[in-house]
């Protein structure tokens, strides 16, 4: 066998003799061929990143949907303590006092009128006493009239007594006493003469015992003055009208009799 060394020349010699050397065309297709085929395969590489870009990111966006929002997700899988309510809690606070500047104004508004001139206010009483006491000397023009109110709580002796028919007394459907007098004088002697003073009287009891009594003079005070109008200006229908009124405010009971203000009864 011949050396391999020294007969592979020879054979590639005849392989190659007759073929044409590579010309510059041939290269340059050569070279824009394998252009080509790199930008072919890059794009290609491009193409398979993006798809793997946009499934990626699929993925993501179907595991917010099934979760919710990041923030929602977050909380689904931290648990949530559960708060009771608060019961519910009744109010605490006391009923407002009624004061006695409260009466004297109900009493304004119940007795003002047109052409009537109210002065000399006053007002005294308290929750403690267990009375409120108001009153004003009232002039329509004809000359003046002392008005005077008291409201309590309980406590007052009833105007009637229990069941009492007598004169000037009444037992409402509701169960309330009324006494009431019309022209009642004020004095028992000579003083009587001499003054002239006479009252209208109203006094109302409830049945769970609170006490409004109203009396009118047709004098400027209850006692040492002379009488300026033959009668009060308050009839005593009016009266009753203003006992019966809703805007009156009770004091509690908190005294077994007020005091400081006389209540007549039959």
């Amino acid at each position: 066998m011949n050396n391999l060394n020294d007969t592979l020349p020879s054979m590639m010699h005849r392989a190659t003799e007759n073929l044409e050397p590579v010309t510059t065309d041939l290269l340059d297709r050569t070279v824009q061929q394998g252009l080509r085929l790199r930008r072919r395969r890059t794009a290609v590489l491009s193409v398979s990143g993006a798809g793997a870009v946009l499934a990626t990111a699929g993925l993501v966006a179907g595991g917010i949907q099934l979760l919710g929002s990041p923030s929602e997700a977050s909380v689904a899988g931290t648990p949530v303590p559960i708060v009771a309510p608060k019961a519910a809690t009744k109010p605490t606070t006391k009923p407002a006092v009624v004061t006695p500047q409260q009466t004297l104004a109900t009493l304004r508004r119940l007795i003002s009128g047109q052409g009537r001139t109210l002065t000399k206010p006053t007002a005294r009483g308290s929750e403690k006493d267990g009375f409120l006491a108001a009153s004003y000397v009232v002039d329509d023009g004809n000359g003046t009239s002392f008005i005077e109110v008291l409201v309590a709580g309980g406590g007052m002796q009833a105007p009637c007594g229990t069941g009492a028919a007598a004169s000037g007394c009444t037992t409402n459907p509701d169960g309330s006493t009324m006494y009431s007098a019309t022209g009642e004088p004020e004095y028992a002697d000579g003083r009587q003469d001499r003054e002239g003073i006479v009252a209208n009287r109203v006094e109302l009891q409830l049945p769970d015992g609170r006490y409004i009594g109203l009396t009118n003079y047709n004098g400027p005070a209850e006692k040492g003055t002379v009488h300026t109008r033959p009668e009060p200006v308050f009839t005593t229908a009016q009266l009753v009208t203003m006992a019966r009124s809703k805007a009156w405010k009770f004091p509690a009971y908190t005294a077994p009799k007020p005091s400081g203000f006389k209540v007549k009864t039959k």
